[in-house]
Order: C-alpha cells, then structure tokens, then sequence
C-alpha cells in the first residue's frame, strides 16, 4: 500500500476529476472492439480505486459520526440525521449505496495492534506498535484496485460476524482467503461465497440468526387507491425455501414453453412469477389432496451421515444460497415432498451405461451435489438441465464425469464460444477459448468455486449408527416413493421433480 502517513487533499481529486471530465466528453463510437474493451478494463481498474478513496473517505465520515461523540457526531453537528443521510445527499447517490461505502470504508480504520508487554532488562513498556488498517487484505486489495466496493463491503460484514467468533490469527487467514478469491469474483458470487464461508466457521452463530431471522417472518399486503394489491414480506430460508422452489420451477416451464416457436407468450418473467403464485392459490381452493400442506413441490435438502444423526453441522436446500443448519434440515426432511441426501464416505455408484441417454433423477441430484446449480454461472438448480460433456450421439456416456449442470445460456455459449469442460465426479472446471484467454487457463466452476477453506469446528465425539437410524433413512426414501405414486406424473412439459438419493 502507498504511504499511510501522506494526506490526500480536495485539490489534488479535483485535477484528477478534471482529466477524468475530459477523458469522459470525448466519443468512443469509433473505436475497435479490442480499443474498446481494453478501454473498458481501464476504466474498470480506475472505477475500483475511486470506489477505494470514496469507501476509505466514508469509513472515516462514520467514524467520526459515532452518536457517542460531543453534538452526537461529525454528520449531526453538520445538520444531518447521521452518516448514512450525509453521504447520499453529497454524492447524490441512495443511503443503501452509502451504507456498502461506509461498511467497505471500515476496512481503512486504523487499529492498534495489541503489544507483547514489558521488554528490557527494566520490564520497561514497549513501544506502541503502528497503526493498521483493520483488514489489512481488504485494504490492500482495494487500494490496488482489485476489489470493487461491492465485494469489499460483503467481505467486511461478514468478517465483522465472526468478530469474537474466531481468534485473530484464523480471522486473518480467513481474510486474506476471501480476497484472494474475490478479486476474480462478480459480487453475486462473492456474496455467496462469504456467506458459506461465515455458516461453516460459526455453526453456532448461524443457528442464532436462523432463529432471530425465523421470529422476524412475516407477509403482509395492502390494497391501494387502484386497486392493485401489493404484497411484501420477510423469511427465514427454511420457511422460504419451498415457496422459492415450486414458483421457480413453474417459472422456468412457463420461459421454456415461450422460448418455443409461435408462442404467443408475452409476459415478463415477473409477471410469470405473480400468474404462478396464482394458480398454486387456485389449485389450493379446488384440491381434494390436502390432507397437510397442500401444494408441495419436492426439495432436495443434503447434510452429511454424521450431521444426521448428531444434528449438528451445516447442510444446504437446493435452489437456496444460504446455508442451513443439520437441525432445521432434519425438521425439514419428515415432511412429504422433502427429500433428504445424506452424503457419506461410501456413497451409492451412479453411473449409467451408454445405451440411456438421459441423466437419471439421482445422477442429476449427484450433479448437483457437486455443481450447486449452473456450474458456470451460478444460477439456481430450477434453471438448469444435464448435459452431456462429450455428446451423447458421438459416444459420450451418461455418468457424473460426463455430465455438467448448465442454465440455457451457459450451455448456448459453451457450444458457440468454443468452451472446453473437464470433470470428475467430485470437481468442473472451463477451459476458455483462445479469442477470450489466449493462455487457456482454467476456471473453476461448480459449487466448490465458491468455498474456501475455514477454521474446523470443534470435533464432537458422534454416536455409533446403528440398524435403527439406517431404518429410518431408508423409511424417508420408501415414503417419498409412495408419495409420487400417489400424487401421480406431470404434465410432460412441467419440470419434473427429482427422486431421492438416499446412503
């Protein structure tokens, strides 16, 4: 990082604002797709530094705003309700993008290191260690212009969860790990990332927010003066996660069945969401099938053999970004529709021979174990398909080293662009073609891109399992086969739900 003890000044940002103004009156129409897109990485590295000074300039305004101190801090004594006002009305920007500024910007406070006590022969105190930023890794990266102040401010709220939670020197590393990954990262999956990375470090601290975000449920709605009915609401993800899965899935069938030649469909995807909400409710009033819930659509939940008899651990529900705790995953899994995988050391073989053409319900939920939806882009499972890696018509096999999960998109650039995939049942990367990455170096995808590697919990002395608890396994599996028996096939352009994977 440059000189800590050099203070910027207001006249040095406005000759660089200046040549910025001038650089932006100028035409880019004429220039070549290589001289734009270069110009286009120039500015994204110039736009990351901005961000740096802005987001540094922000923590500091709150720190200076803290209502503890004299006049009730800088942004009160300046004639605004606190920091979050004062820079949204200077910037012209919203209080939502000061807010991500002011948390990015904590990452420049400077700390205090703590000494090591008295030194010398007179036990005479130590010199007070310099000032540092308090994280480091984020400050750095930052100032290099490599992370945007979008990553930055995910990074440091989730590292402020685990403040108290890990020790310094683990919160450190997990710092500096999280940088090293989010700097080739877009911030929707920088999220995820910390968010994985935060459940699994605090297990604990995640049971209190699934409860705290489990009290805070609610839904509500209100008629205007319109007429029209808007409807808004707040839910913990288990409480979510069903809701989220049968509408997406009805949502992806109704974006397919557009994609068709001659439709006449012309509604946007939200409105398809609202008109899917509405025939669930319809089917609801008119079914004779109710006997507990409902309309249900299946859920895959996964949490490890150890988690499921211990119910500790962390465990996830297809479709969902959050991670969940084995606890609520168990309340979950006696449920109809709900089916549980639960991932041991010696799992089931599921590969299948060349003369099926299509993956199975278990591979593609093996597929998804290991891809956690588009295992290039990230979308959820409701928007994906298998799909062979070498073609099925050229010999290609159906098995989990031949198989990926991919959106529609993904898979049309795959084939267009000239992407190579290399998998294997428990990693997927892409090989980029030579007009996007000359050197071809892989990227890796799937869900394991998005992990990175936390402190253990502590080791818990687990129970034997015994010839009851495989009984039980393998009653939820024989339920859920009676169940779609009962409820009978879908309608052969409706997505159809996958089958359980049981150990």
């Amino acid at each position: 990082m440059a000189d800590e003890a050099a203070v910027v000044e207001a006249a040095q940002v406005e000759r660089v604002s200046a040549l910025v103004g001038e650089l932006a009156s100028r035409d880019v129409s004429g220039l070549s797709k290589d001289e734009l897109l270069g110009l286009n990485g120039a500015i994204a590295t110039l736009e990351r530094l901005v961000q740096a000074l802005s987001s540094r300039c922000a923590g500091e305004i709150a720190r200076r705003s803290s209502p503890d101190l004299p006049g009730g801090g800088l942004a009160r004594r300046e004639g605004h309700g606190n920091a979050k006002t004062l820079l949204s009305k200077v910037r012209g920007g919203t209080q939502a993008g000061a807010q991500k500024s002011m948390e990015a910007g904590e990452a420049f406070v400077p700390v205090t290191p703590p000494t090591d006590g008295p030194v010398g022969l007179l036990d005479e105190p130590a010199p007070a260690p310099a000032p540092r930023p308090k994280y480091p890794a984020v400050a750095a990266a930052s100032v290099a212009g490599e992370l945007s102040v979008d990553a930055a401010s995910l990074i440091v709220g989730g590292l402020k969860k685990l403040a108290g939670r890990l020790d310094d020197a683990a919160l450190a590393q997990l710092e500096e790990r999280l940088v090293s990954r989010a700097v080739s990262m877009s911030a929707h999956d920088v999220r995820k990332m910390v968010v994985r990375a935060v459940a699994n470090a605090d297990q604990e601290g995640l049971k209190a927010r699934e409860r705290q975000h489990h009290e805070d449920r609610y839904l509500w709605w209100k008629e205007d003066h319109e007429g029209k009915v808007v409807i808004h609401g707040e839910m913990d993800a288990v409480t979510a996660a069903p809701i989220i899965n049968v509408l997406a899935q009805m949502t992806t069938r109704d974006v397919r069945r557009k994609g068709r030649k001659k439709s006449s469909d012309t509604r946007t995807v939200g409105q398809m969401r609202a008109d899917a909400l509405f025939e669930l409710a319809r089917h609801c009033l008119g079914c004779t099938k109710t006997e507990k819930s409902g309309v249900r659509t299946s859920l895959v939940v996964r949490m490890s053999q150890s988690g499921l008899m211990s119910g500790q651990g962390v465990g996830s529900i297809d479709g969902i970004d959050q991670p969940v705790s084995v606890g609520e995953l168990r309340r979950l899994s006696g449920d109809a529709g709900i089916i549980p995988q639960v991932l041991g050391s010696d799992s089931e073989v599921l590969d299948q021979g060349v003369e099926e053409r299509l993956f199975t319900d278990e591979q593609r939920i093996a597929l998804l174990h290991r891809d956690g939806g588009c295992a290039k882009c990230h979308a959820p499972p409701q928007h994906c398909e298998a799909h062979h890696i070498q073609w099925w018509m050229h010999g290609g096999v159906t098995d989990l080293d031949n198989g990926v999960m991919l959106c529609t998109r993904c898979h049309h650039d795959i084939h267009n662009q000239g992407w190579e995939i290399v998998a294997t049942r428990s990693s997927v990367s892409f090989i980029p073609p030579p007009s996007i990455d000359p050197g071809r170096t892989p990227c890796p995808g799937g869900s394991a891109a998005l992990d990175v590697q936390v402190p253990p919990p502590p080791e818990l002395d687990w129970p034997p399992i015994t010839a009851q608890d495989e009984a039980m396994v393998r009653r939820w599996e024989h339920e859920h086969r009676e169940w779609l028996e009962r409820e009978g096939s879908s309608a052969d352009d409706t997505f159809r739900a996958p089958l359980g994977l049981l150990a």
